[in-house]
């Protein structure tokens, strides 16, 4: 059985929207556009099987790293920052068939 073309869609969709607006939550400025190439890097985090979890959490975990420099002299502009986060989530979530979010050590 098939899903309707609308469902895909609103999935599809959702997909981005998540993610931009995690982003914007995150870096703290609801006011920010996405460039065209990080709709592009959202597009192959989605193409490629990326689940939605591991690139919230990639995020989220970028932007830990770069709170706890001592030194912040440059905003994170684009979502490029968060790639190699994402992926190591990506990559962790994969090696443990994980789901669900994982503890703090």
């Amino acid at each position: 059985m098939t899903e309707p073309e609308d469902s895909w869609a609103g999935n599809y969709f959702n997909y981005f929207t998540e993610v931009e607006e995690h982003f914007q939550r995150v870096r703290g400025t609801s006011l920010f556009l996405l460039s065209p190439l990080d709709w592009a890097l959202i597009e192959s985090w989605k193409s490629g099987g990326v689940p939605l979890t591991a690139v919230l959490r990639g995020i989220d975990a970028a932007f830990e790293k770069w709170r706890g420099r001592k030194s912040r002299t440059q905003m994170v502009n684009s979502l490029a920052f968060c790639a190699q986060a994402v992926l190591t989530e990506a990559q962790i979530m994969a090696g443990a068939g994980q789901t669900e979010p994982r503890q703090p050590a």
